[in-house]
C-alpha cells in the first residue's frame, strides 16, 4: 500500500476545463471515495492516478514517487471497472491470473496467489466456471480478485457496485468492506450513490464542477458539512432562507417571515445578513400540540406521508412558505399514531442541529 497526492492536477479538453486545481490526499490503508454528480470530475481524477488521463497541469505521486510520466501499467495500480471488463472466454482461474502471467510470476507462485485470492473473494468452488455462468456479484469479485493478486500499492474502483441490484448491492458493500480493512490496502473509489460513499469509506472528498469542496469523513460530511451544496448532496435535508436578527452568545437568532429560529454558529454573522439554513429530516421532532421546552417551533399541516419501511417521510407544510420533511420511525397502523395528510400538527428542533450556511454558498 502506498500514499496517493494529487497536487493541484488540472484536465482540459480543448477550451473545456475537466477538473480544476484538484489537490488531494489519501493516506496509507485509507478507503477514499470521490463523490459527487454526474460529469463533475470524479472519474477523470480516477483515471489521473491510474494513468490513463495525463493532467495538462499539476503532479500526481503514489508512494512519494511522481508517476505523471508513468504508463498505467508502470504504476503497480489495481482497477475494477463497472462492468469488470472479464475475459469471456477464460474461467475464474484464468482472469485472476492474467495480472501475474504478464509480469511473468513463477507457477508455483502464481498458484499460490491466486488460491489465496480465491479464499479472500469467497469465490470457492466456482474456479472453473466463466464469466457468462457467474451471477453479478460472482463476477465482481472475480474482477476484484484479479485486481488484488498483483498486490498493487493503489486499488482504484470505478463505480464498481452500479451494475447490482440494489440487495446484491448492499451484500457487496459488506465485502468489499471487509477485503480492504483485511488486506490494508489504499482504495479510491467513484461513485455517485451517497448511501455507498457513506459505508464504504473513511473519508469522502465531494466533488462539483471539476473541484473537489469539502472533504471529512462520512460522519462529519452527514451532520456537520461545512458546504450547504454538501448538505444537499449527501443525504436529504431541509433548506431555507434566512436572515440574522441577533446575535446571543453562542446563539443567533434569525428569521424567515413570521418564524424565528435559534441556532448554535460557531462563526459570526452580521445582523441583518442573509443566510441559509439546513437541518435533516430526523433532527424533526412533530407532536399534535406545541411542545412547553420547545425553542424552535413551527406550525404547519401534513402534505403526503411516504411510507419506507422501517421510517415514514412526511412533508408538512407551513404559513412561512416553507415545506419541510421530518423522518419518524415506522410504527403500526394499529397503534393509531399513523400521521396521516391534512392533519395540523407542530414541528420542533433544537438549536445545535440546525447548521449555518453563507447565503451565497
Amino acid at each position: 500500500m502506498a500514499q496517493v497526492d494529487l497536487e493541484d492536477v488540472s484536465f482540459a479538453l480543448g477550451s473545456t476545463e475537466i477538473l480544476r486545481n484538484v489537490s488531494l490526499t489519501i493516506a496509507e490503508g485509507e478507503c477514499l471515495a470521490l463523490l459527487g454528480p454526474s460529469g463533475c470530475g470524479k472519474t477523470t481524477t480516477l483515471r489521473c492516478i491510474a494513468g490513463f488521463v495525463v493532467p495538462t497541469q499539476g503532479n500526481v505521486r503514489i508512494g512519494g514517487e511522481s508517476v505523471v510520466n508513468l504508463r498505467p501499467n508502470q504504476r503497480n495500480v489495481g482497477l475494477v471497472f463497472q462492468d469488470y471488463a472479464l475475459f469471456p472466454h477464460m474461467s475464474v482461474r484464468q482472469n485472476i491470473a492474467y495480472g501475474l502471467e504478464r509480469r511473468k510470476v513463477g507457477k508455483a507462485e502464481l498458484a499460490r496467489r491466486v488460491e489465496e485470492m480465491v479464499a479472500i473473494t469467497h469465490l470457492d468452488g466456482l474456479e472453473d466456471r466463466r464469466p457468462d455462468q457467474l451471477s453479478g456479484g460472482q463476477r465482481q469479485r472475480v474482477a476484484l480478485a484479479r485486481a488484488l493478486v498483483i498486490k498493487p500499492d493503489v486499488l482504484l474502483l470505478d463505480e464498481p457496485l452500479g451494475a447490482l441490484d440494489r440487495l446484491l448491492r448492499e451484500q457487496m458493500q459488506v465485502e468489499l468492506k471487509r477485503i480492504q480493512r483485511d488486506l490494508g490496502i489504499t482504495t479510491v473509489f467513484v461513485t455517485h450513490d451517497q448511501e455507498e460513499a457513506l459505508s464504504l469509506s473513511d473519508r469522502i472528498a465531494v466533488m462539483f464542477d471539476g473541484r473537489i469542496i469539502e472533504t471529512g469523513t462520512p460522519e462529519q460530511l452527514y451532520h456537520t458539512p461545512q458546504v450547504r451544496g454538501v448538505m444537499s448532496f449527501l443525504g436529504t435535508s431541509n433548506i431555507w432562507k434566512a436572515t440574522v436578527d441577533a446575535a446571543d452568545g453562542p446563539h443567533l437568532h434569525l428569521s424567515c417571515g413570521d418564524f424565528r429560529v435559534r441556532v448554535v454558529a460557531e462563526s459570526r454573522h452580521p445582523v441583518g445578513t442573509a443566510a441559509q439554513l439546513g437541518i435533516r429530516p430526523e433532527h424533526i421532532r412533530i407532536t399534535a400540540e406545541p411542545p412547553e421546552d420547545a425553542v424552535n417551533c413551527i406550525s404547519g399541516r401534513i402534505e403526503t406521508t411516504v411510507y419506507k419501511g422501517a421510517h415514514v417521510e412526511i412533508y408538512v407544510g407551513t404559513a412561512a412558505g416553507i415545506e419541510f420533511l421530518a423522518r419518524q420511525p415506522a410504527v403500526s397502523a394499529a397503534s393509531g399514531a399513523t400521521a396521516r395528510a391534512g392533519e395540523r400538527v407542530y414541528l420542533s428542533f433544537d438549536p445545535e442541529n440546525v447548521l449555518l450556511f453563507p447565503s451565497e454558498d
